[in-house]
């Protein structure tokens, strides 16, 4: 069971989990167009409901969680490389009406490039370890932005569309992070579009990738329209079916439902 500790309230107590280690869940994919940000910004919004959870939005150049979550941040992943040591890393975050805390990326590419990883990631370091679940939006492909959230993930969502491209791009991934050393039993395959018309099956995508899918989330208009009016379904619609997969998954990753990692989110 992972356990956690949230801010200084009871609500880790009220769902009896023993406040000690934080889940860090980096979403990635080795292509753009997947639906990261979109699984990104629900799982987050579904953690908020259960107890302070933070997200972060490394894709440090073109991030979208500033408008999946309809955030008007006052500052983001630069200002805090810039304030250093000098401030609490955490009394600068954003707050959703979910009560999630979110860092945006940068306004734009060249504020993002004036930044070092290094100093990117040592703001991040200090908020994992304020001890709260932190999900790590991340750019597609390989860089040294998602290299650095695998490092540090105790869990890694790797988001696959159906189409033959996206499975060929996910092995090159798995097969990057094995030559790396990196722990492949914490990666759980999420299968977005998972009823697309056409391309492969849940099932061929599992094969292909030789990995179970913890999470299938079929193609549903309420999930593009959430993007678009920056209102994910777990926030605007959290009794819905597609909300629900989420909202099991969140309870998998904070370890209150491990029943849960058998389910799909299908329907």
């Amino acid at each position: 069971m992972i356990t956690f500790r949230s801010r200084s309230d009871d609500s880790a107590e009220r769902h009896g989990i023993n406040p000690s280690e934080a889940p860090v869940v980096a979403v990635v994919s080795p292509k753009g167009g997947n639906g990261k940000t979109t699984v990104s910004s629900n799982l987050a919004v579904a953690l908020a409901h259960r107890t302070d959870s933070v997200i972060i939005d490394l894709d440090v150049h073109f991030g979208d969680v500033q408008y999946a979550l309809r955030m008007c941040p006052v500052h983001r992943l630069d200002d805090l490389v810039d304030a250093d040591s000098r401030r609490d890393p955490m009394s600068m975050l954003s707050t959703h009406p979910s009560g999630l805390d979110v860092l945006c990326a940068p306004s734009d590419p060249v504020a993002a490039d004036r930044m070092s990883v290094g100093d990117a990631f040592g703001v991040v370091d200090r908020i994992i370890a304020a001890n709260r679940p932190v999900i790590l939006d991340t750019a597609g492909g390989i860089s040294n932005y998602s290299l650095g959230a695998l490092d540090r993930a105790t869990r890694v969502v790797m988001v696959c569309g159906t189409d033959v491209p996206s499975v060929q791009a996910g092995r090159k991934l798995l097969d990057t992070m094995r030559r790396l050393d990196m722990d492949l039993s914490h990666v759980d395959l999420l299968v977005n579009r998972s009823d697309a018309c056409v391309g492969l099956s849940v099932d061929d995508v599992e094969t292909a990738l030789d990995c179970q899918a913890v999470l299938a989330v079929p193609e549903h208009s309420s999930l593009a329209a959430g993007m678009n009016s920056g209102s994910p379904v777990t926030e605007s619609s959290p009794r819905s079916s597609v909300a629900a997969a989420f909202h099991r998954y969140a309870d998998l990753v904070l370890g209150l439902d491990l029943a849960a990692g058998t389910r799909r989110g299908r329907r």
